[in-house]
């Protein structure tokens, strides 16, 4: 059967996965990607570590591949992963900012995280978020107003996680975690691929869980609540991690494809899938 959970806000990343297993890293989830690409194809950003800074770079993409900016900032950061296949994210929906997130770390959780919010323009820092427990990015609003952010409070259980939103403007988190309805507060699942509608007003997360049918979580990111969609489909193991998720061109359908069958629909409007 399928079931519609309704949340205020989407649990759209977890912890560090890769196809051999669970990673051993306790956060930020699900680590870090090693380059990401502006949204209109043009730019490609990439982070660069050395000892004790890192050198973030955009490089224009076509002929000559021009460095168009460069910047350094003590301290190591990277561009973060939004899945755990490694998909890249950090950017803004509209292309102007980059987030920076901390790599993984080995040793616990961490007492207080970090996040650079870069001008994609000139790569000047435009902001640092300074946050008291372990979290990690997963997504911007598509009106920039909102990040939101996987917080991890258990090195114990490195599947749970809870979903928090910051808001940019005000530079605080906005209070509370945020649930599904008749869900605990801590969430679980690994996210497998991802897409996005209208200029990121919507985001559409597949999910994997350690046991049960795989789920989505459409997320509506300037209203700050998603869909919990449950897919009837039965992946096996070695098929949710190849699975991805498309739009349609009219984006009123998000497909489902495995094996380049498509396996599942979903209706964006009213969360049917067929």
């Amino acid at each position: 059967m399928r079931v519609i959970r309704w949340s205020t806000v989407a649990a759209l990343a977890a912890v560090a996965f890769t196809i051999s297993g669970a990673a051993n890293a306790v956060g930020p989830w699900p680590g870090l990607a090693s380059a990401v690409v502006s949204p209109g194809g043009h730019v490609r950003y990439t982070a660069s570590r050395d000892a004790e800074s890192t050198t973030v770079r955009a490089r224009a993409l076509g002929p000559g591949g021009a460095v168009t900016a460069r910047a350094k900032f003590d301290g190591l950061w990277g561009i973060p992963a939004i899945t755990s296949t490694g998909v890249a994210g950090g950017l803004s929906p509209d292309g102007r900012v980059l987030v920076l997130a901390q790599p993984p770390t080995y040793n616990g959780l961490r007492k207080e995280s970090r996040l650079l919010l870069l001008s994609t323009k000139t790569l000047a820092l435009r902001d640092t978020v300074v946050l008291k427990g372990e979290f990690g990015f997963d997504a911007f609003s598509a009106d920039g107003r909102t990040l939101y952010l996987i917080q991890h409070k258990s090195s114990r259980d490195l599947v749970a996680y809870v979903v928090r939103a910051y808001d940019v403007a005000q530079k605080r988190l906005v209070p509370g975690a945020i649930v599904a309805k008749g869900e605990s507060e801590n969430m679980r699942g690994y996210p497998v691929a991802r897409a996005a509608r209208a200029q990121g007003a919507w985001v559409y997360t597949l999910y994997t869980r350690q046991t049960g049918k795989p789920f989505i979580h459409a997320l509506a990111t300037n209203d700050r609540y998603a869909v919990c969609i449950d897919l009837p489909w039965a992946a096996s193991p070695q098929q949710i991690w190849t699975t991805r998720l498309s739009l349609s061109q009219d984006g009123r359908k998000l497909l489902v494809r495995s094996d380049g069958a498509i396996v599942a629909r979903v209706d964006t409007r009213s969360f049917r899938v067929t």
